[in-house]
């Protein structure tokens, strides 16, 4: 690991992780789609734990509005208008120049989702659209590619790790994306920036576990937070019998001992 290792010892010295499993997130590759107050962070946190390839996807600007979450940007990138994706590779790329940033100016949709997910080991949400999660859900399941979701509006959030063939998906959540078209979104009731940072750090601690492989200790379900009154649940799911996700074998993921 030549010189990473002091750069990550604090990592290497943690019994759940080690220099193997510093070597496994290194060489790691991770797709976070959006950039907005939760990819921010899990771009910065996936970047500084050293993960060797992180591909960006926006297709916003950042706006003085943003900057109260999105901590990823600041006043400069706003006036200069650089796009979120720009403005947070080179942000990215002085804190962490050991990794490789690709940045993708682009909605996410099926014209080019396999593209976006082709050759990565994880991908984490950080989309703020019905529409976009599904494709995503569905192009995952059909890749076998795990899947973190999460989303945070007012002071509540959630989270929920999708293995395909192991887990339940989006789908078994919510069967039918028009029933969930209408939440609630930040741009209309808006979100504490603190539970946005927190749904993102747990959203990178469940990366961090899957590319080192403790399956174990994934969330068992889907993780609901509400940190103005106090709130933490997991609510336990089970995979729907006419879900998409039912009908595909368990997956060829190694699991840790």
């Amino acid at each position: 690991m030549g010189n990473s290792v002091s750069r990550y010892d604090r990592h290497t010295l943690l019994n759940v992780i080690g220099e193997s499993g510093q070597s496994r997130i290194e060489s790691a590759r991770v797709l976070v789609t959006g950039q907005g107050a939760l990819g921010s962070l899990i771009s910065i946190l996936l970047a500084r734990a050293g993960v060797g390839f992180i591909r960006i996807v926006d297709r916003d600007f950042p706006e003085i509005h943003n900057l109260h979450r999105q901590i990823l940007y600041d006043e400069c990138d706003v006036a200069n208008g650089l796009s979120k994706v720009e403005a947070g590779q080179r942000h990215l790329a002085r804190s962490a120049s050991n990794i490789r940033i690709e940045a993708i100016d682009a909605e996410i949709g099926p014209h080019n989702i396999d593209a976006l997910i082709d050759s990565i080991d994880v991908v984490v949400d950080a989309v703020d659209n019905t529409t976009t999660r599904y494709v995503v859900n569905d192009s995952i399941l059909s890749r076998g590619i795990p899947y973190v979701f999460g989303g945070a509006v007012e002071t509540a959030g959630n989270v929920m790790t999708i293995i395909p063939g192991m887990t339940p998906c989006l789908r078994c959540l919510w069967p039918d994306p028009c029933e969930v078209s209408g939440h609630q979104k930040a741009s209309t009731v808006g979100v504490l920036s603190s539970i946005a940072t927190l749904v993102a750090s747990i959203q990178v601690t469940e990366t961090i576990k899957l590319l080192v492989g403790d399956f174990a200790n994934l969330i068992p379900g889907l993780l609901t937070i509400d940190v103005w009154r106090n709130h933490y649940q997991v609510v336990h799911l089970s995979r729907g019998p006419e879900c998409i996700c039912a009908r595909i074998r368990k997956s060829n993921f190694v699991t840790s001992e």
